[in-house]
């Protein structure tokens, strides 16, 4: 991508603008090729078979591996996990038993487990073959969530955890609590379950949830975050990378309103359901948030700046707009070329983070 012009805000010195120079955006899922949606999967060679890869991939800020699940819609076993090291050696897959294949989308990691969802959205290629979607939304199955030890080397051991109605298209971060033996889940659920995927009637919900899954009784419990009187639809965002699988304070994420437009983004506080708010202003609109933090040896969850790129309609102009997370303040925008299209998806690798590839 051609690099815009670094615009600092009126008053503001060019020093405090922060470097862009030397650093990257690149797709999360796509190995480092920068496109638009629909994201596609990445792929990973397991002896001498490609298989198609979960979107999201997660690394682990510790210890540098990185965990993926692999699907198949066609035949058993429909779900694998695996994980590379940090020297890019990778694991045998562990088959995970599902009864069906289940649109997977996402998944979460914490200190010492893998979190799988496994939902109400389920595919059904036969439907396809008449003409109709091959997604669908099941209302005899239990949504549930699946514990694994990230070093398991097989399926045996992984813990269920059902959780009526929940549908998270994304999950932005887990944590285990020993005290209580839970991991706690932060995830959007949407309602109705499969209606980005097919035509329906009712207003699309997505609200912002805390899911607790008890590791000894086995029950969960789910609770929305924000009060019912704050509720917004929030859709694609993160959390600071360097706390992934530990316990966060903060989530940025996209403000899809109008739905499918995103007006802004919002930092939420996960615990007090407090909502600050950024808008992209009159016929604005932009896509996934992102998170870059300032210093990872920073005590401040938020030291940090959050990535925007931002399209006007009116004018047809558009630019990446760099918010201060802390002060939530635009420090500066970049002018771009050219639209960056709305549901573009992307990661910040540092030129540090390349080096290390090579």
């Amino acid at each position: 991508m051609e690099r815009g012009f670094l615009s600092p805000k009126p008053g503001m010195k060019d020093a405090s603008v922060p470097r862009v120079d030397g650093d990257v955006l690149a797709d999360n899922g796509n190995k480092g090729v920068t496109t638009g949606m629909p994201q596609q999967p990445m792929q990973a060679v397991s002896g001498n078979a490609v298989q198609d890869d979960i979107a999201h991939p997660k690394v682990d800020p510790v210890t540098g591996e990185m965990f993926a699940l692999s699907y198949d819609v066609v035949q058993k076993p429909y779900l694998k996990y695996f994980k590379f090291s940090k020297d890019g050696k990778k694991s045998p897959d562990v088959e995970i038993p599902l009864h069906m294949p289940t649109m997977m989308h996402d998944f979460a990691i914490t200190e010492n487990y893998v979190v799988v969802p496994d939902q109400q959205v389920v595919f059904n290629l036969q439907e396809m073959i008449k003409g109709g979607s091959p997604v669908m939304y099941d209302k005899n199955k239990m949504s549930r969530f699946g514990i694994l030890s990230k070093n398991a080397e097989n399926s045996n051991d992984m813990i269920w955890v059902d959780s009526p109605e929940t549908f998270c298209f994304h999950l932005w971060n887990a944590w285990e609590e020993p005290e209580t033996n839970e991991v706690v889940v932060i995830g959007s659920c949407m309602t109705p379950a499969d209606s980005i995927f097919n035509e329906c009637d009712e207003n699309l919900e997505s609200v912002l949830s805390e899911i607790r899954i008890n590791l000894t009784t086995r029950e969960s419990t789910k609770r929305a975050i924000l009060q019912e009187s704050d509720q917004v639809n929030l859709e694609a965002g993160m959390v600071n990378r360097n706390m992934l699988g530990r316990k966060t304070q903060y989530a940025y994420l996209a403000i899809a309103e109008p739905w499918p437009k995103v007006s802004g983004f919002a930092k939420v506080d996960l615990v007090t359901g407090e909502t600050k708010k950024f808008f992209y202003g009159d016929e604005r609109y932009g896509g996934e948030p992102f998170f870059l933090p300032s210093d990872s040896s920073s005590d401040r969850e938020d030291d940090g700046y959050v990535l925007a790129f931002v399209h006007d309609e009116k004018t047809w102009k558009s630019e990446l707009q760099i918010i201060n997370a802390t002060s939530m303040e635009m420090e500066a925008s970049i002018r771009l070329p050219s639209r960056v299209p709305y549901g573009f998806h992307g990661t910040f690798i540092s030129s540090k983070d390349l080096a290390r590839q090579v």
